[in-house]
């Protein structure tokens, strides 16, 4: 992808994301101006204290400075809650712009093979997010006020005023130290922290065979290794982070000790009043704020900069699709023209060439062995894939001329590992909303999975979180009654018989033939030829290609298996 559509995506996106806050960051600066005057209140109120109170002993005007007093700390507290409000919305704002968008380019990465499968990306967003509407954004925000608070210094006294810019040239030059040292650190603490979090997903999404084949002693020990490599480079930075904390706060002190002295050599020689060496001290610790808001961001910054690297990336692969015109509902004739797909990262194509042709209504049997490339021509056929070459057409037209959300509702899909989602039984084959009560009845009726269903203490409303109240084959049945709701026109089912017993694969039987009764192009994929007899066309693949194509009995003769079909056919007489 070019370099120019890279840029216009995020424009699109994260750009257009932070556009839509503008206002709320521009407000929420305005308000945080009327914070930051506030503050001077204090040194104000000392200095007129020493200056009038003192030397007059007067109680009204020690009364009159304390109501202005309060009233300015009462105002900026009310500024500031309404800067942090607005912070807060421009937080939902970005989720809002971006969630979304992003969450979709997870499941298609992870579906395309081109990124992990986790949810890393939402995490990214959030780590952004609280980082750009919080510490980050504020330390931007503050920066203006320490140059503004220091050139006040000047205007009290110019010896104040130098001897305090040399001390926030320490500071300064000690936050850029410590950004230099810790900087790699962070980044190699972020990236083998990211590692040893992926190994622990990946070993929860596999307990059942950790525990039952006696790993968990040896994935306890891995895992740690990894958490030892994160811990280690983790203290490395954070200790780097807490010497320049204790510099700075042990160098505070002699700063401020040293202000003071210069101070009190200008009260001596006559040069400013008393009270204006402690107001200089409030103000010198107005200027140290940016400093000390930059510390705190500092240690976040890396990993929310890597994190958006990662947004950025996943975007700008991801275009949002394009609004095409709304094809008519297809016929369901499927054809494959030159097809060749080569992993991304690979160098060797997966599937070389493959043309064949189906008619609206006709079925296929796919079959191949292990590693022949049936899972990777199921999910080109669904558009999960597109191919690398060659085109993969539906009534004609590129799948990809479909968007989402109008192709899911003319094809079903039953993947080889079935992946019930979280939520009722009746959202899983309803697609979550997309259709209705009858429609959800009638796919689980036709996959004979509803006398199961209505058995369950709560029937369709059984929840499917806890996955261990069904069998492999029951939840194969419910992924079957899903890839079949609503009439589709193409049905593609990847080794749907993999966990069927006796009558689970009677059942599959039967809703084949009704699929075959309502007109619905089927291409059923396995390793197993004892469905493929029922079918009206037969396909063999071999590393990739397809080496055989035609009616059932045709192949099956190729294969030198007649009796075979005889067999199954004289018991379904």
């Amino acid at each position: 992808m070019s370099q120019h559509s890279d840029t216009r995506y995020r424009d699109d996106d994260v750009k257009a994301a932070l556009r839509a806050c503008r206002q709320h960051f521009v407000f929420a600066f305005a308000f945080g101006c009327f914070v930051n005057v506030l503050l001077l209140a204090s040194p104000i109120f000392m200095m007129q204290v020493y200056e009038r109170v003192l030397p007059a002993k007067s109680w009204e005007t020690l009364v009159a400075l304390l109501v202005g007093l309060l009233i300015a700390g009462g105002a900026n507290g009310i500024f500031q809650w309404v800067r942090g409000a607005l912070l807060l919305r421009a937080s939902a704002r970005i989720e809002g712009r971006l969630a979304d968008r992003l969450f979709a380019v997870v499941v298609q990465r992870s579906a395309s093979g081109v990124g992990p499968a986790n949810a890393q990306l939402v995490r990214d967003l959030d780590s952004w997010r609280q980082f750009v509407t919080g510490k980050g954004g504020l330390a931007v925000m503050e920066m203006p006020w320490g140059f503004l608070f220091l050139g006040i210094l000047f205007v009290l006294n110019f010896a104040i005023g130098v001897t305090a810019a040399i001390c926030l040239a320490i500071s300064a030059a000690a936050t850029i130290v410590n950004s230099v040292l810790t900087k790699r650190a962070l980044i190699k603490a972020n990236v083998v922290g990211n590692a040893s979090y992926l190994f622990s997903e990946a070993t929860t999404r596999s307990a059942g065979a950790v525990l039952g084949l006696g790993m968990l002693d040896a994935v306890v020990a891995r895992w740690r290794r990894e958490r030892n490599k994160a811990l280690q480079e983790q203290l490395i930075a954070s200790g780097r982070g807490v010497l320049l904390s204790s510099f700075l706060g042990s160098a505070r002190i002699l700063m401020q000790g040293t202000l003071l002295a210069v101070g009190a050599v200008q009260v001596i020689n006559g040069e400013v009043p008393f009270g204006v060496v402690f107001a200089a001290i409030f103000i010198f610790n107005f200027a140290m704020r940016p400093i000390d808001q930059v510390i705190g961001a500092w240690e976040a910054y890396h990993p929310v900069k890597e994190a958006m690297g990662r947004i950025d990336e996943a975007l700008s692969r991801s275009p949002r699709p394009e609004i095409n015109l709304q094809l008519p509902r297809p016929s369901g004739a499927i054809s494959c023209q030159d097809v060749t797909f080569i992993p991304p990262g690979g160098d060797r194509p997966v599937l070389k060439r493959i043309n064949f042709h189906l008619a609206a209504g006709e079925s296929l049997g796919l079959v191949g062995l292990n590693g022949s490339g049936k899972t990777t021509l199921a999910r080109l056929l669904t558009g999960s894939l597109r191919p690398s070459a060659g085109t993969v057409r539906l009534d004609g037209a590129e799948l990809h001329q479909w968007s989402n959300h109008e192709f899911g509702a003319f094809v079903g899909y039953l993947p080889q590992s079935v992946s019930l989602l979280p939520g009722t039984i009746a959202d899983n084959i309803g697609r979550f909303g997309r259709f209705s009560d009858d429609d959800i009845i009638d796919a689980a009726q036709r996959a004979r999975v509803h006398d199961l269903i209505v058995r369950l203490p709560k029937g369709y409303e059984t929840s499917l979180d806890d996955s261990s109240m069904l069998s492999g084959g029951q939840r194969q049945l419910i992924a079957l009654a899903r890839a079949i709701i609503g009439d589709p026109a193409l049905v593609i089912l990847d080794e749907p018989n993999a966990n069927l017993d006796g009558p689970g694969e009677a059942a599959l039987v039967a809703c084949l033939e009704s699929l075959k009764e309502r007109g619905t192009t089927v291409i059923l994929i396995t390793h197993r030829p004892n469905l493929v007899v029922h079918l009206d066309h037969a396909a063999v693949l071999r590393d990739g290609m397809l080496v055989s194509f035609g009616t059932t009995q045709d192949v099956f003769k190729q294969l030198g298996r007649p009796t075979v079909v005889k067999r199954v056919e004289h018991a379904r007489d």
